[in-house]
């Protein structure tokens, strides 16, 4: 078995639940409020990942063909050109396939087939049948010079098989048995009906030793067949597969076309032609295609691996399905190491990171939204250090805070911000004709990067935006609510202060170095209001800039910052702008910016909402906002609960709601994958979904695939998207898309380690 190393060294755990269960005592909500709210136990669930091995491009065009795995741990893959070993291999380091030259003996056979009896590899050549195991007494000279396929049986017979002939053999070499047959595609023996199963093209047939092969189904196309639950034969055909005695095909599948099934352990297991499936307990199918999973999507042979896991012989390689136990808060831990480790950069969180060599060549950049990302990482390590007293914590969100307060200091700006900054790079300060068409285009900012203030090798990237106001606010108000150094709080509120006070003094819009308003930076009436009420924009700023003012309020005491929110609310409409319900969101053609901000949900709106709900809720003017927004709040929380993230549903828990989907939560935090490289997915073409019809928030499915069939989701973006182009060389931080809402569950009690107590965390 190749050990899975670098960062799952975690401890296994012999008891698997994943139970909810109602808390039965108060606890207080991030608004101090008692709740009753239901708490998840995190207890050891099934984490899956895959060890891939790669088939060397020198060796292709090499053609794999069978598969054997012995109760040593020891894997042995059969090749056109001799047998194979797994050589090396974990999560993040592919290894690949080398000649097994463990027995000098076997090198000069021509091996046509291997197998797994009782645990242990059996050989196949034109002269023998054979093993190494059993002291090297299983030799059965079966003199059928082209023997391609067999099977084991009872007490070490054997059926042997020669593309016209299948011959029965005990184990001392005596034939019992010999008929024709011919186009036979595979052997598998039953160990409940004591006999062997037949697979050609056309029909599946049984062979009980002393009785006539009898056919038990004809039809076309058929590829494998495998026994299940005992009594039950399932055929895999070209275009899906059958179970008898039923006769009904199944053809709603990730694939069709059948190319081996295997049960394993208590499940059953597909191969085919663009990846392998499996059937759950629920009767849905469990999708691993890709890379992300498997070397290649052409399925060969299925074996059961050494600790529980699934070997998948494909066309360029093996992929090896693992699953450990592991609880989330080891996951966690797997996260931390690895965002510190490949994503941090001047302390910024960067979100996505080149792998241009490999994964141990991580390779960061500037990104346009240093600002956010860095300042969801820096709330997910606050809200750790909070529930765990951890230092390191700690320290991650300071050096987090260090760097998103520079981007004001290097601007020379008292209030500006800068979308990134980075060391010895260019100088870009004039925009190209059309800049702004571009960027309501693309949604790509204009890239424009000044000289810092600070040092003069470096620059500050320009055109902050609505985006990157929310999270440096976001960031800022959990130092200020979380933090207890007096030096780091006054920092954070000078930088909250000054960012506030500069949007004010500029008639609600962010003002850039050229002195107009950077493009999305604008909260004015005269911007907000002109959109028609159904655009998602008009709720949105409203919604924001009110959160911010309120925010603002709260940690200065300043009355400017209050008197301002209520003129927008009361004399500009921005409380029934930020009220409106989202059923009446929608498209318009009424103007052409409206036409293009409202074609299709906005899901980076979504982030801009959510995380700025906190302000709008916690720090509400009066008792009676605070009620009208936690309307406001659930209302778009009922339009996100199909996506099932985690993020917005704890940031909804924290208004107390009692239902918030934790289960849901829990789902997407498990099945979030290990493995954060940006692999090609490509669901689109799969059976067995029940596709909708295209509509404004782009849901393509009626319920969600599991995260680790989907597309890479960040929570900015379509988590309904099925198909995606990667290759591998890019992967993205899991510092603001895992760490934060796990860590945030953390603090607000719905997720407790199984061993500790609500009263036993810090708040």
């Amino acid at each position: 078995m190749q050990q899975f190393t670098g960062y799952i060294l975690l401890s296994l755990v012999l008891l698997f639940a994943t139970t909810c269960r109602n808390h039965t005592e108060d606890k207080s909500g991030s608004g101090g409020q008692p709740t009753r709210q239901t708490v998840y136990m995190d207890r050891p669930y099934e984490q899956e990942f895959s060890v891939k091995f790669h088939l060397d491009k020198q060796l292709q065009p090499l053609s794999l063909s069978s598969i054997s795995a012995n109760r040593d741990g020891q894997i042995r893959i059969l090749s056109d050109r001799g047998i194979m070993v797994p050589d090396n291999g974990s999560l993040y380091y592919p290894g690949g396939l080398t000649a097994d030259i463990s027995f000098p003996q076997l090198l000069p056979k021509k091996i046509t087939f291997i197998g797994t009896y009782r645990e242990q590899t059996v050989y196949l050549d034109s002269m023998q049948l054979f093993s190494n195991a059993w002291a090297g007494k299983l030799q059965i000279d079966h003199k059928m010079p082209h023997a391609c396929m067999m099977a084991g049986g009872e007490d070490f017979h054997f059926l042997i098989y020669d593309g016209t002939t299948l011959s029965y053999f005990k184990p001392t070499g005596e034939k019992i048995w010999s008929g024709n047959y011919k186009g036979l595609c595979q052997i598998q023996y039953c160990e409940v009906r004591k006999s062997f199963l037949l697979a050609s093209e056309g029909s599946v047939s049984e062979y009980l030793p002393g009785q006539p092969v009898k056919e038990l189904y004809s039809g076309k196309g058929i590829t494998c067949v495998s026994s299940w639950k005992g009594d039950k034969i399932v055929v895999g055909t070209t275009s899906g597969y059958v179970i008898l005695p039923e006769m009904e095909m199944v053809t709603k599948l990730p694939c069709i076309e059948i190319t081996c099934i295997r049960e394993i352990g208590s499940q059953l297991w597909f191969g085919s032609s663009h990846g392998v499936f499996r059937i759950n307990e629920d009767g849905k199918y469990a999708y691993f295609s890709g890379e992300r999973w498997l070397p290649g999507n052409h399925v060969k042979a299925l074996e059961p691996g050494p600790d529980q896991s699934v070997l998948v012989l494909t066309d360029q390689g093996m992929g090896q399905i693992c699953a450990k136990k592991m609880t989330l808060e080891e996951k966690a831990y797997f996260f931390e190491k690895q965002v510190r480790e490949k994503n941090i950069r001047y302390g910024f969180n960067c979100s996505s990171v080149r792998l241009a060599n490999g994964y141990s060549s991580a390779q960061t950049g500037a990104q346009p939204s240093d600002n956010l990302w860095t300042a969801m990482y820096l709330a997910s390590q606050l809200y750790r250090y909070k529930v765990t007293g951890s230092d390191e914590a700690k320290h991650n969100a300071y050096e987090s805070f260090e760097a998103m307060e520079r981007l004001f200091t290097v601007t020379n700006i008292q209030g500006l911000f800068a979308r990134s900054l980075e060391r010895d790079y260019l100088v870009k300060t004039i925009r190209k004709p059309g800049w702004e068409e571009k960027e309501l285009a693309s949604g790509s900012p204009e890239s424009l990067w000044l000289p810092a203030a600070d040092h003069s090798n470096w620059t500050w990237r320009s055109t902050a935006s609505s985006d990157q106001t929310v999270g440096q606010i976001f960031a800022l108000s959990t130092i200020l609510e979380l933090v207890n150094d007096p030096g780091w709080k006054a920092r954070a509120l000078k930088c909250l202060d000054d960012l506030m006070g500069y949007i004010v003094k500029n008639d609600l819009y962010l003002i850039d170095v050229d002195g107009q308003p950077t493009l999305w930076g604008k909260w004015h009436p005269s911007y907000v209001n002109k959109f028609p009420p159904n655009v998602g924009d008009r709720k949105l700023n409203s919604s924001n800039i009110i959160s911010f003012l309120q925010t603002a309020y709260h940690f200065t005491g300043k009355e400017l910052y209050k008197s301002k929110a209520i003129e927008l609310m009361e004399k500009q409409g921005y409380l029934d702008n930020l009220l409106r319900p989202f059923a009446q969101i929608g498209s318009t053609d009424t103007g052409n910016l409206s036409k293009i901000l409202s074609h299709e949900w906005n899901h980076s709106d979504d982030e801009m909402y959510f995380l700025a709900y906190q302000g709008l809720y916690n720090y509400a003017l009066t008792p009676e906002l605070k009620r009208k927004y936690e309307e406001a709040i659930r209302d778009h929380w009922e339009i996100e609960r199909p996506e099932g993230n985690a993020l917005w549903n704890f940031i909804y828990a924290s208004t107390g709601a009692e239902t918030f989907d934790l289960e849901r939560s829990v789902r997407f935090l498990q099945t979030y994958p290990l493995d954060l490289r940006n692999w090609s997915v490509q669901n689109s073409r799969r059976n067995d979904l029940e596709l909708l019809a295209a509509n404004f928030r782009g849901q393509t499915t009626r319920e969600l695939l599991p995260l680790g069939e989907i597309p890479l989701y960040r929570h900015n973006g379509k988590i309904f998207n099925l198909d995606s182009l990667g290759d591998g060389t890019t992967m993205i931080s899991a510092g603001d898309v895992w760490l934060l809402p796990y860590w945030m569950g953390r603090y607000l009690g719905v997720i407790q380690p199984n061993d500790v107590r609500d009263s036993e965390i810090v708040r």
